[in-house]
């Protein structure tokens, strides 16, 4: 089952996929603002599965107040 996790020691502290390093904020960016598809998304970063990206979706959705704010790096999104 896939987990979302914050260690402060990386991404200073932002939610992550746990074992991959991939912060919730690009996979809901790469969804929301850039339209791609959870499949596609699976496609630009290969450690994930879809059901990582459904979790980490998911996630996003169910605390949005908190990624209101959050600023994505130009270069964090998939290319």
């Amino acid at each position: 089952m896939t987990e979302i996790v914050r260690d402060p020691k990386h991404s200073g502290g932002a939610p992550t996929i746990d074992d991959t390093g991939i912060r919730v904020i690009n996979v809901a960016s790469a969804y929301e603002h850039s339209g791609y598809s959870p499949d596609e998304i699976v496609g630009f970063y290969p450690a994930l599965t879809l059901e990582d990206v459904h979790t980490a979706l998911a996630y996003y959705y169910a605390n949005i107040d908190e990624f209101r704010d959050v600023e994505v790096d130009s270069d964090a999104a998939p290319a």
